[in-house]
């Protein structure tokens, strides 16, 4: 499938890659690829084994670009989310025992030598072949590395008839590309798992009749009949019908959620108990298991900062190998001390070190409901030390409820509920929905107003039938010149006190009412904050609710530091003004609302973003649910990561520096050393698997 941007003469191209074994092969074609005149920018992601390029089709075409590959020794194909290579592996590990078991025959003898022949010859010219292969592509791209170490290493040994070192370089060689190989695929299987979540047909009803139709076919506005136990193949909305729906490949929920009419439905879910039509919204790559993929694809493709210090090894290694073969050789005049030399050097570990660590953590959260948006995102998580909240919806259950309406001066209940309804009629805001819910239970016929003005952070001004009403805060009164008595201020005291939000109503140029609002704190934010805590994190609330209320909700669940009546620009200066003090902040959100503060912290974390687009990617961190509890966890999943990482290239660097120090003093024997050239890898492989588990 092309997925090319038309932008004039610019396109976007995704293709597999055949023949990328090693972190080293991934560097080589982005380097030789960015040299074609046309092609502007080109991205291999290591674990998907894709390769993005954004080229001119004016200037180069995509067999061109094709062919570039091919003479490094790379196949291209346009991309159709591959999966696990299984007869690949099989053919690798025939390979590999084959040279095991020739090598284990030649170095016990079990086998006598006919006329002076070595078994272990067949082992060397079964393992040489693909090592010698990826070295002819390094030298023809202009590049040296290990695999061009390990061709001159096996090209000498068998030159000097040591036939079983030979054969133990290929064997630890493939070995170790197939250890990497294998670990890769192993990290991305939980993106695998999300690919093959929804189902590729679907029971569509149209024109009275049920039909079974692949997904392909299905349209916009079509009507999709989902049974109990099946598969929800499209994301939608319920027109008849009810249904408990086990929502965990997208939001990693553990209990299923009751659905009804009304209710928004995605692609992949699982419909437990029920029979439901779903009108269809997306399908395809547009659906929010679709996208989720295209997220998880991209962020297991991006660096993470801490990679660099492993670029810097490994452009410095190669030279800095060469010249100490060159030197031990001047000093030892041994062909065999040199050689070793260049056997034992292993900077695939140390390149190894930060992918491995992030496709992994970014597969297993993705499978929880976590989306992280690139190893950078998953750095930067690691070393927080502060996070910022919104109160609510974030917080607290986003489901306000008035519990209390005072009338001023002779005004009913009634009456204050109307008023206030007119004012928040045009009003999608949770409080507006909580007042229009009131009038609701009233009974009243609330009318429209003549003409609104939203005051962000502050209320609603309205015009109705020659009224001036003004619903919210104490500000807001004062900017319109508008008294508020000794007794309403008592009033408000007294309610905000007990952690409540209350919106003052004015019309006609004086305080009538006063509208009490509560939003109860989620049942699990106290447990979570308190974990927060324990990972040394300091916890703020940012709101722009009253300081009354705030603190005592904040007082309810232990957090820190509380700033209150603020607009969204001001939290986005209060995250800057912690940023230059020297703090690292994540700031939770809605992803839509708290967008300046999401953009301006080192990271922005939006909850509850299942089916919207817009806080997918708002953020730099997306939580598909409304659950606080995946904080602490993706926090201590990035830390996690970065001590990994920190440990996997420690790991690397030292077992080159004692090897090639070994090697240098003739201490290795060039079997000993192709040995160790293995070790590094497999550690680091091991050490990042424990990632998924």
């Amino acid at each position: 499938m092309d997925k090319s941007i038309d932008k004039t003469t610019e396109c976007r191209t995704v293709c597999e890659l055949d023949g990328l074994h090693c972190a080293d092969c991934a560097d080589r074609i982005e380097k030789v690829l960015s040299t074609v005149e046309g092609v502007n920018k080109t991205k291999v992601n290591f674990a998907a084994k894709t390769l993005t390029i954004d080229y001119d089709k004016e200037k180069v075409s995509i067999d061109e670009i094709k062919e570039t590959a091919k003479k490094i020794g790379y196949n291209l194909r346009l991309h159709e989310r591959p999966k696990s290579g299984t007869k690949k592996y099989v053919l690798d590990l025939v390979r590999i025992a084959s040279i095991g078991v020739l090598m284990f025959l030649s170095w016990t003898n079990l086998l006598p030598s006919y006329m002076g022949f070595d078994v272990s010859v067949i082992a060397v010219a079964l393992g040489a072949y693909p090592i010698l292969k990826d070295a002819f592509f390094s030298l023809r791209a202009k590049e040296i590395d290990v695999s061009v170490f390990m061709s001159i290493a096996i090209i000498a040994t068998v030159l000097l008839r040591e036939f079983l070192s030979a054969a133990a370089i290929t064997f630890f060689v493939l070995t170790a590309w197939f250890v990497e190989e294998f670990t890769v695929d192993k990290s991305r299987k939980a993106i695998q798992e999300i690919m093959e979540i929804a189902p590729k047909n679907a029971l569509v009803l149209r024109d009275g009749k049920e039909l079974l139709l692949p997904i392909a076919e299905i349209q916009t506005n079509d009507i999709v009949i989902v049974r109990s136990g099946e598969k929800i193949p499209v994301d939608g909305r319920i027109i008849s019908g009810e249904a408990l729906v086990n929502q965990a490949p997208i939001t990693g929920e553990s209990m299923p959620a009751e659905k009804n009419s009304g209710d928004a439905v995605f692609a992949g879910t699982i419909n437990e108990v029920g029979v439901i039509q779903v009108r269809v919204e997306r399908t395809g790559d547009d659906t929010t298991i679709g996208r989720i993929i295209q997220l998880v694809e991209e962020a297991q493709a991006g660096k993470a900062p801490i990679q660099k210090i492993a670029d810097r090894f490994t452009t410095y290694f190669t030279p800095l190998v060469l010249a100490i073969s060159f030197i031990t050789y001047l000093l030892s005049n041994s062909v065999i001390t040199a050689v070793t030399v260049l056997i034992v050097a292993c900077p695939c570990a140390v390149a190894l070190a930060t992918p491995l660590a992030v496709i992994a953590t970014i597969g297993k959260s993705s499978k929880r409901g976590s989306l992280v948006k690139g190893g950078n995102y998953l750095e930067a998580l690691g070393r927080v030390t502060t996070i910022a909240m919104d109160k609510t919806g974030t917080l607290t259950i986003n489901k306000p409820q008035v519990i209390d309406v005072k009338g001023f001066d002779g005004h009913s209940e009634e009456e204050i509920i109307r008023l206030a309804a007119t004012a928040e009629k045009r009003s999608e805001h949770p409080l507006a929905i909580a007042i229009m819910k009131k009038a609701e239970r009233y009974g009243i016929n609330v009318p429209t107003p003549d003409n609104s003005k939203i005051i962000r952070g502050k209320g609603v001004i309205v015009k109705s039938n020659g009224q001036r009403i003004i619903l919210g805060n104490k500000e807001l009164m004062k900017n319109n010149n508008i008294e508020v008595s000794r007794e309403v201020k008592r009033y408000m005291k007294e309610r905000e006190e007990e952690g409540k939000t209350t919106l003052l109503l004015s019309h006609d140029g004086y305080v009538c009412g006063v509208i009490t609002i509560a939003d109860a704190p989620r049942k699990n934010a106290k447990e979570i904050i308190a974990e927060l805590k324990k990972l040394g994190i300091k916890t703020i609330m940012l709101t722009g609710d009253n300081p009354r209320t705030a603190r005592a909700i904040a007082n309810q669940l232990g957090i820190d530091e509380v700033i209150a009546e603020m607009l969204p620009e001001e939290k986005a200066n209060k995250i800057k003004e912690l940023e230059d003090s020297g703090q690292r902040v994540a700031m939770l959100g809605d992803g839509i609302n708290d967008a300046p503060a999401l953009a301006q912290a080192t990271v922005g974390i939006a909850m509850g973003a299942a089916g919207t687009a817009a806080a997918m990617e708002a953020a730099d961190i997306v939580l598909m649910a409304d659950d606080l509890a995946k904080i602490p966890e993706i926090i201590r999943s990035g830390k996690k990561a970065i001590g990994t990482i920190k440990q996997n290239i420690t790991i690397g660097i030292l077992f080159n520096i004692v090897g090639i120090t070994l090697a240098a003093f003739g201490f290795l024997t060039p079997f000993l050393a192709a040995v160790a050239h293995f070790l590094p890898d497999l550690v680091v492989s091991f050490n990042s698997s424990k990632l998924i588990i």
